[in-house]
C-alpha cells in the first residue's frame, strides 16, 4: 500500500502557500515616510480584521480541508481494497463527512487555520518592529533601521508562509487520518517518516514504531532532547513531515515489533501485544 499517500502531497503544500500570498498581499500596507513603525504595524492589524480578508482566509482554510479530505479518503480506500475489513471501511467511507467525528475535529482546525492565515502579516510584522526598535535603542541610524525593515520583512514572511503551509497541510491529513480511525475502533498507528537526511533524529527514532492513539509520544523526551513542544503524534508537531500509518488489523504487523508504551519504545512479540492491547482497553 502506498502509505505516503497518508501524508499531504507537495502539490498541497504548493497551492496551499500560494493562497496565504495572496491573503497576505491583499493584508500588506507600505510603510508611509510620516508614519511611526507604531502606525505601520496598526495599518496591517486593521486590515487583517477586515471583513473580506476574515472570508477569504475561512475560504482558503475550508478548500485547504476539503483537498486534504480527498486525498486523504482516496488512501483509505486504497487500504480498505487490501484489508481483511474492507467491506466494513467501503461502507463507513461512503458516509458524509458531517456525519461522524471527522466532521467535527474538521471545522475546528478551519476556524483555527482561518486565524493563522489572517494574523501571519501581522505576526511578522509585530517581529521585524521589536527586531528595529531593538536595533534603535541600540543607536542605530534611521536608514539603517528602514534597510532592515526593507530587507528583513519579506523574508520573515516567506519563512512563516512556508511553516504554516507545511504544518497545518500535514496537521489537517493527521487529524483526518485519526478521526478516521477512531471512528472506525483503529486503536494505533505505525510512525512513518520521509526517511530523508533531513528528518530529525528524534522522529528518526519513531519511524516504524506501533502508536497507540491514546497514549502519544515525546520524541524529543525519548531522544534526550529538552524541548517544550510535549506529546504528539506522527504529523502534529511545526513543519513535520512524518505521518501516521492507521494499522487495520493486527495480522497485517510483523512481529516482534516496536511499541511505544510507558513512555518507552519496546520489542513486542504478538501474545504480549495483544495481552497489552487488552490491558489497555480495559483502562480506556
Amino acid at each position: 500500500m502506498p502509505t505516503e499517500k497518508f501524508g499531504p502531497t507537495q502539490r498541497l503544500q504548493r497551492s496551499y502557500a500560494q493562497g496565504i500570498r495572496r491573503i497576505a498581499g491583499r493584508i500588506l500596507q507600505p510603510k508611509l515616510p510620516e508614519q511611526t513603525l507604531a502606525e505601520w504595524l496598526q495599518t496591517i492589524v486593521e486590515r487583517s480584521q477586515a471583513a473580506d480578508v476574515q472570508e477569504a482566509s475561512a475560504h482558503l482554510s475550508r478548500e485547504m480541508f476539503r483537498w486534504a479530505n480527498v486525498g486523504n479518503q482516496r488512501t483509505w480506500r486504497e487500504a480498505a481494497a487490501k484489508s481483511q475489513k474492507s467491506r466494513m471501511l467501503y461502507k463507513y467511507l461512503q458516509q458524509e463527512l458531517t456525519n461522524t467525528a471527522v466532521g467535527g475535529r474538521v471545522a475546528q482546525l478551519i476556524a483555527q487555520n482561518a486565524g493563522y492565515i489572517s494574523s501571519l502579516p501581522q505576526v511578522a510584522a509585530r517581529t521585524v518592529v521589536d527586531e528595529v526598535t531593538r536595533a534603535q535603542q541600540a543607536g542605530a541610524r534611521p536608514a539603517t533601521m528602514d534597510k532592515m525593515l526593507r530587507a528583513r520583512f519579506p523574508k520573515l514572511l516567506r519563512s512563516r508562509v512556508h511553516l504554516i503551509s507545511r504544518t497545518e497541510t500535514s496537521k489537517a491529513s493527521a487529524a483526518l487520518t485519526r478521526a478516521r480511525s477512531e471512528d472506525l475502533d483503529l486503536p494505533c498507528y505505525i510512525w512513518r517518516t520521509s526517511k530523508d537526511a533531513r528528518v530529525r533524529d528524534s522522529h528518526r527514532l519513531m519511524d516504524g514504531v506501533l502508536v497507540f492513539w491514546s497514549d502519544p509520544p515525546s520524541p524529543e523526551a525519548l531522544d534526550g532532547v529538552k524541548s517544550g513542544l510535549g506529546h504528539y503524534h506522527a504529523g502534529e508537531a511545526p513543519n513535520d513531515r512524518c505521518y501516521s500509518e492507521p494499522v487495520l488489523s493486527f495480522d497485517d504487523i510483523r512481529f516482534p515489533t516496536k511499541v511505544y508504551v510507558d513512555g518507552a519504545i519496546k520489542y513486542m512479540g504478538k501474545q504480549e501485544f495483544l495481552k497489552r492491547f487488552a490491558a489497555q482497553r480495559a483502562a480506556d
